[in-house]
């Protein structure tokens, strides 16, 4: 957003004409920076840098004009660094008309394929008994979750069964293991685990995004085979980024320890860094963004000098697009909730002057970055 553009922004939401969308943008500005010490500027030096005469605001905004005017030198210094874009779940804007066609955010959907070759489609919110494999009951429960559970009837000399719970791009899904780790999967991923973990140690493989809370066992360690890596838990709550389409897979460590296996050489993480590996070696982050990291689980995207292929990578994945056309050089920062239509959220972006058009060939819908 250039300078220009913010003032008439300014100027429509004094006037009152501001679109739900841009009433909102300014808004979250605004409860962004509230609680934050603002830098110390004159009157006069706001007025050259904006060259904006407010009018009295009308009573309804009055808490925001006065207070905008303060921090606009401090939004305008981020937006021409390269675009800061705040967005939050408490200020959503209305669905934008401008696109074509209304395509709402992923769903908790998910296929589970069991060990005899039966796929069981998982969606809505039925509750209740799935299955019984090998002495382990699958339930689904009613907040959502597949549910493996060992019972008495469990012959640990058994053949082990494996299950698969693939989520697709627009879903993702929660499960909890018969050791009662926890797994969170992003859209476009899989997990193949045992019904049960006989023997002495725990595998499991993934593709995609999974957030793991592992119940540790010293004598049976958890392993995770990603890709080319295996991670092996030593007491964790951490997240795995291992999509084919990201240039780096990353592993980046909540809580605990976990000790990473990347061809031939081995890395322990401790809580705060992340590693990314790229096929020839690893390079560890120190004071990693955690929450970037885990924001998909908490139901958002969140961004730090993103570029657009980026972020066009991660909205693709949920929302079930394609993204083709111009890639301007435009970093994003930020947070975008992830549960409006996919025509806010290019909404949003427009204000970087980054413009969209959605078109459909068959069933697939297309974003377009147009100039």
């Amino acid at each position: 957003m250039s300078t220009e553009d913010f003032k008439k922004l300014l100027h429509r939401y004094n006037a009152g004409k501001c679109t739900q969308a841009e009433k909102a943008l300014l808004e979250s500005w605004y409860k962004e920076f509230e609680f934050q010490k603002l830098p110390e500027l004159t009157n006069d030096q706001l007025a050259e840098i904006l060259s904006i005469q407010t009018p009295p605001p009308q009573q309804k905004i009055k808490s925001l004009i006065p207070w905008i005017s303060s921090a606009a030198a401090v939004l305008l210094l981020c937006l021409s660094a390269g675009g800061y874009l705040l967005w939050h779940k408490h200020s959503l804007p209305q669905a934008a008309e401008k696109y074509t066609y209304q395509v709402p955010p992923g769903t908790d959907k998910a296929i589970l394929t069991l060990a005899n070759g039966r796929k069981m489609v998982l969606s809505g919110n039925q509750a209740g008994k799935l299955a019984e494999q090998g002495g382990v009951t699958v339930d689904r429960t009613a907040d959502g979750k597949v549910l493996y559970s060992s019972s008495e009837k469990q012959n640990p000399m058994a053949t082990t069964l494996y299950n698969t719970l693939n989520t697709p791009r627009g879903g993702q899904y929660n499960l909890v293991l018969s050791d009662g780790t926890k797994v969170w999967l992003n859209a476009a991923s899989s997990i193949k685990f045992p019904v049960a973990f006989n023997g002495n140690e725990r595998k499991v493989e993934i593709t995609g995004e999974a957030y793991f809370e592992v119940i540790h066992d010293a004598n049976k360690p958890f392993r995770i085979i990603a890709g080319n890596e295996i991670i092996e838990d030593l007491g964790t709550q951490f997240n795995v980024n291992s999509y084919t389409d990201e240039p780096l897979a990353k592993v980046t460590l909540i809580s605990g320890s976990v000790k990473i296996n990347g061809n031939t050489k081995n890395i322990t993480l401790k809580p705060g860094q992340q590693s990314q590996f790229a096929g020839q070696g690893f390079k560890i982050t120190d004071n990693a963004d955690v929450a970037e990291a885990v924001a998909w689980k908490n139901g958002l995207f969140k961004f730090h000098k993103a570029s657009l292929p980026t972020v066009m990578r991660q909205l693709s994945r949920w929302y079930n697009v394609n993204y083709e056309g111009k890639i301007p050089d435009v970093e994003f920062s930020g947070e975008i909730t992830r549960n409006v239509n996919m025509s806010e959220v290019l909404d949003i972006l427009s204000y970087l002057k980054v413009r969209f058009k959605m078109t459909q060939n068959n069933q697939n819908i297309i974003i377009e970055g147009t100039e």
